[in-house]
């Protein structure tokens, strides 16, 4: 009898403990294919290099299943070793609440960390993790684009770059447009200077604002136009083939002109994540790395074997002529560059081309990918890259595997249950 009363309170001592550390302790697996109940690597980032603790506010009334929905939405989230808190408020109930938040509808979410603050209007796992990478970011970090010469504008045109200064500032970044013929330097928040395609020369005040720039250690990326400025090639060593890029690749991917260059491979050093498929360059020039004495090559984008660069109309007919210089494929249609300068790691990005990121090439094949990317390694920051993929529970099966399944449940299943209800009824019968 005592070993019995002894057994039972440790059993009962075992399981108030084992409760007590359920509660305190966690542990989560997650065995879905595509990871969906898992944070994303850029999520789980970006939650490391937070300066301070995420708090989460979720305006929602006090409906259980909506609050039970956004829970389970943020769980990886609040899983994380970062401890994010959770805290719901009633607009309803709390209108004054909500008026001091800033709250402008019912189930709108706000992270803060510090003194920073995203609000996401419809929660889902791409939002949170784009407002999570805008929040880890830190300062107010500029892309600089020039104007003045002919370069793409940041607007909505068909030739201006809305779509792509729309996917990037919507990682952290902002864009802003400078000519620099008005201002004495650049903005010192610069992260990256974009100089978009321009159709003349720079004079000697721009040039010496550019160089200033390079010297003091500050990233670019130069697309280049139908100026050919000379600082491309006395600053970077980049020169330049005659003609342009024709790609007889171009009509393997339904592209009627041949003046569109495919790439197709992407190195692993500039594009560690690269995009599915090709990219397209439309009027791309060939580009030749000059060794210089400081600059290194780092990779290179290149047009299909398909290629070359004609120097003739992009009219009729067309054939290599290697009399006039024209150079088979593969050709080189981008550059990444980097060097030691201004004691930290300076990188630079030539491409041959400026239409690919304009907003009537950018949503070609893996042209924004290509040019987020681009982006991403300029900047060394591993928090900008392609907007997060959103994860459902799709299930993508032959219609093959879809009838045998159907048929299985719907008829086999039903009969094998039948056939065994029958069988053990007659075999009780005969005992």
């Amino acid at each position: 009898m005592l070993q019995r009363l002894i057994f039972f309170t440790l059993l009962a001592a075992c399981l108030v403990l084992a409760a007590g550390v359920s509660e305190r302790y966690s542990w989560d697996l997650d065995l879905s294919a595509r990871r969906i109940n898992s944070l994303s690597p850029s999520a789980d980032r970006a939650l490391d290099a937070l300066a301070g603790r995420l708090e989460l506010t979720a305006l929602i009334p006090d409906y259980p299943v909506q609050r039970a929905q956004m829970e389970h939405l943020l769980a990886p989230y609040l899983a994380h070793p970062s401890g994010p808190r959770l805290g719901f408020v009633d607009p309803v109930r709390e209108p004054d609440r909500a008026r001091q938040l800033g709250a402008t509808r019912h189930g709108e979410l706000q992270l803060r960390s510090g003194t920073r603050k995203e609000v996401i209007a419809v929660p889902n796992v791409q939002a949170i993790d784009m407002a999570l990478n805008r929040l880890a970011l830190e300062g107010e970090r500029w892309i600089v684009s020039l104007k003045g010469h002919g370069e793409d504008a940041l607007d909505d045109t068909p030739a201006g770059l809305g779509r792509l200064v729309a996917q990037v500032e919507g990682l952290g970044y902002r864009f802003i447009a400078i000519d620099p013929r008005h201002v004495d330097r650049l903005p010192d928040n610069t992260a990256i200077l974009l100089i978009a395609g321009p159709q003349r020369d720079y004079g000697g005040h721009t040039r010496a604002l550019i160089e200033g720039y390079l010297e003091a250690g500050g990233p670019v990326l130069w697309l280049l136009g139908d100026a050919m400025p000379s600082l491309v090639r006395d600053g970077l060593g980049v020169g330049v083939l005659p003609g342009t890029v024709v790609d007889a690749a171009a009509a393997r991917h339904g592209l009627d002109s041949p003046d569109n260059a495919i790439v197709n491979e992407y190195p692993a050093e500039l594009l560690p994540h690269p995009p599915q498929g090709h990219s397209v360059l439309q009027g791309s020039r060939g580009l030749v790395f000059e060794q210089g004495d400081d600059w290194q090559l780092v990779a290179r984008l290149q047009s299909s074997p398909l290629s070359w660069n004609e120097t003739a109309g992009i009219s009729g007919e067309l054939k290599r002529n290697p009399e006039l210089g024209e150079q088979a494929g593969p050709l080189t249609v981008g550059l990444a560059l980097q060097r030691m300068q201004a004691g930290r790691q300076q990188r630079a990005v030539v491409l041959g081309n400026h239409h690919s990121i304009s907003n009537d090439q950018i949503g070609q094949a893996g042209n924004m990918a290509l040019a987020v990317g681009l982006l991403r390694w300029l900047g060394s920051d591993a928090l900008l890259g392609g907007a997060p993929v959103a994860r459902d529970l799709d299930i993508d099966w032959p219609p093959e595997l879809a009838g045998m399944l159907g048929a299985g449940f719907m008829g086999l299943l039903p009969f094998a249950y039948l056939a065994l209800g029958l069988w053990s009824r007659a075999r009780r019968r005969r005992a």
